[in-house]
């Protein structure tokens, strides 16, 4: 009997709309576990640099996490992978609420859909029972819509359903998958793809059970984990006047080109009132709080919609369009982000296209015929929701902005290149706080999704500058991230003159590795490595509940190595696509554009290039960030040393 692992994965060809249940292969999965990292194996099979993003033959992987569906605290993720539009590079985004679990329990470890149905369609899952729908009625539905008459076809109100909006529908790069409770697949193009291909949604009920190795001892390590959790959750509950106003006055204003110490003493004023106004719109009209399977953390905020249903918001996506767009208004804040999630659409990133619209038009390099006539000015709620329609639909400007930053810059012209920060052609997160350091440069440069959100510990992020009493504080917790050989480096002074790289490269390595596995195990990364305090913090007990769950031997040191592995294994299959040293970079702005009075630092190029060397060579890349023959080896990735080596040739290195 199979422990943690379903024992089935499927292969969905919507070209032919046929379907095929195939076998487990348990050696795979005991070297990549699940979600991010059998995800990577898979895409490494099947997307050579000929298979194009908008190709039938760009599979979309979905793996659940090796402890999701499972009694584990936080453990409800899956991963979505894909060959992006937007970077043409290996992307995964990682999917919390209800689907990852009952996908699970419907039976499977993985789905690979490949083809392009020549109609509009979406997948429905019960257990062994597998079809592929007609979704004519669904196309043009928002994702609210999609949800409630896929529900209202299966006569089942208890479906899980992720699906596109008009968005995706329309190849729109900033294109999310909405779940309907507050999470989504989002970044680089993912609803795009499936709109490409014809798929609008997939829906997913199961039953049957997820069979645990070593019981007792599962539940006393979750025992032992919720025993930890009342820190984590004092933390988020008090959101509205911390974390919150924190976020927004550690943002960068309009299209990353003011800061809090620039903007004007009316700005700073509605700034510092930030978290009161929160908490003002919470007491009006906040229906509850929610969270994802199996979660106590409620980390979402229920709020009911104009159409009668509910959103749910989080995090990130409360400032993504109130630092846009200068209007610190959290009511403002609530109708774009429900704009966003009906038409399925990622909000961290459609906030930075139109900032990038308003700061150019400002500039005079977009004019009033190129935004159709709309007066486009910072603060004007107006003309934020209306760029927000016009992109999801594609049409005027929207049309241009639709393909992201990066591209819609070079399209412009006339010098806008210079004002589009992304990184691998990635838009930033809205709160780009600290990212002026060596630290939080280098953290961006080398995320393998170009997404610092995935790669990034909040311990690192705000408590590095704290005084170092704090620091030895928390190192003696009991809640530290950190072996103890890490410690040196968190109590050192914070180096914003980037002399010395080894604390960075050290911390930086160190947390992708950590993200990595949580990547892999579908554990919610605020329960095992984001937020202060993290419940489920050391790698030694994530390689327990392992262990637990599946009868596998993993200690500390194998789960570290099957991270690298996985960590290698990205790597390479970027580097077979295109990948290039001089990819692994930071925004514009911090290189070129910042002054003294802005109150950051420029990034020096040289110093920056010390950093990347140092971070190469403890990842046992070359100098030029490829993976070394040795290294993938030693990952036990001997397989795929004659490719990225052909992949070195082919382009030119």
């Amino acid at each position: 009997m199979l422990h943690g692992w379903m024992g089935s994965a499927l292969e969905i060809n919507l070209s032919t709309a046929q379907w095929e249940k195939t076998e487990f292969d348990s050696r795979l999965y005991e070297s990549f576990l699940g979600g991010k990292g059998i995800n990577a194996r898979l895409f490494w099979d099947r997307v050579t640099p000929d298979v194009e993003p908008f190709s039938a033959d760009n599979p979309i992987i979905i793996s659940p996490g090796v402890l999701t569906g499972t009694m584990v605290p936080g453990a409800n993720r899956a991963v979505f992978t894909f060959r992006s539009p937007q970077t043409s590079l290996h992307h995964y985004s990682a999917l919390g609420g209800f689907w990852p679990a009952e996908l699970k329990h419907a039976g499977y470890d993985n789905i690979v859909i490949t083809g392009k149905s020549p109609t509009p369609v979406y997948i429905w899952i019960r257990d062994d029972k597998i079809e592929i729908r007609d979704a004519g009625h669904l196309w043009g539905k928002s994702t609210h819509q999609t949800k409630a008459l896929i529900r209202e076809d299966l006569n089942n109100n208890q479906v899980q359903v992720v699906s596109i909006g008009p968005a995706g529908e329309n190849r729109v790069f900033g294109a999310s998958l909405e779940d309907g409770t507050g999470a989504s697949v989002s970044r680089c193009g993912i609803g795009a793809v499936f709109g490409d291909k014809n798929l609008k949604a997939i829906a997913v009920s199961g039953t049957q059970d997820i069979h645990i190795a070593e019981p007792q001892k599962l539940d006393e390590l979750c025992q032992f984990i919720l025993t930890r959790t009342d820190n984590l959750r004092n933390f988020y509950q008090h959101f509205a006047f911390t974390l919150n106003p924190a976020l927004v006055r550690a943002g960068f204003f309009g299209n990353l080109s003011q800061t809090y110490r620039q903007s004007s003493p009316e700005f700073q004023a509605d700034i510092k009132a930030a978290g009161q106004k929160c908490q003002d719109l919470i007491d009006k009209q906040r229906v509850r709080e929610v969270s994802c399977y199996n979660c106590g953390l409620r980390c979402k905020h229920v709020y009911r919609r104009p159409d009668g249903g509910y959103s749910f918001i989080k995090c990130q996506s409360w400032i993504a369009f109130m630092t846009a767009s200068k209007l610190i208004d959290y009511d403002f804040a609530l109708k774009c982000y429900q704009a966003c999630e009906a038409h399925g659409l990622d909000a961290l990133a459609v906030a930075r296209y139109v900032a990038m619209a308003i700061d150019l038009f400002e500039r005079r390099i977009l004019t009033s015929q190129d935004v159709d006539g709309l007066d486009l000015k910072w603060g004007n709620e107006d003309v934020v929701l209306s760029l927000i329609e016009k992109i999801a639909h594609r049409e005027g400007i929207g049309d241009m902005l639709a393909d992201g930053v990066h591209e819609a810059a070079r399209r412009i012209g006339k010098g806008a290149e210079e004002f589009a920060d992304t990184v691998k052609k990635v838009e930033p997160i809205p709160s780009s706080g600290g990212f002026d350091s060596y630290w939080g440069a280098l953290v961006q440069a080398v995320s393998d999704k170009a997404d610092v959100t995935r790669n990034m510990s909040i311990f690192v992020q705000g408590f590095w500058q704290a005084p170092k009493e704090i620091r030895e504080n928390y190192i003696s917790s009991g809640y530290c991230l950190y072996p103890e050989e890490y410690e040196q480096y968190l109590l050192e002074e914070f180096d914003k003159t980037g002399d010395n790289p080894e604390p960075t490269c050290q911390l930086v390595a160190y947390d992708e590795e950590m993200f990595t596995i949580t990547d892999l195990t579908g554990l919610c990364n605020f329960w095992s490595c984001f937020m202060p305090d993290p419940p489920i913090h050391k790698r030694e007990l994530k390689a327990k509940l392992i262990s637990s769950v599946t009868g596998l031997d993993i200690d500390e040191a194998e789960l570290t190595k099957i991270a690298k592995r996985i960590i290698n294994l990205v790597r390479s299959c970027n580097v077979r696509l295109g990948l290039k040293r001089e990819d692994d970079t930071t925004l514009n702005v911090y290189l070129k554009r910042v002054s003294s009075t802005t109150g950051r630092k420029k990034i020096d190029p040289e110093k920056f290039s010390k950093h990347l060397d140092r971070f190469y060579e403890l990842r046992g890349w070359a100098a030029d960030g490829i993976p070394t023959q040795e290294t993938l080896e030693k990952s036990d990735l001997g397989f795929i040393v004659s490719d990225t080596e052909n992949a070195v040739r082919n382009n030119g290195r």
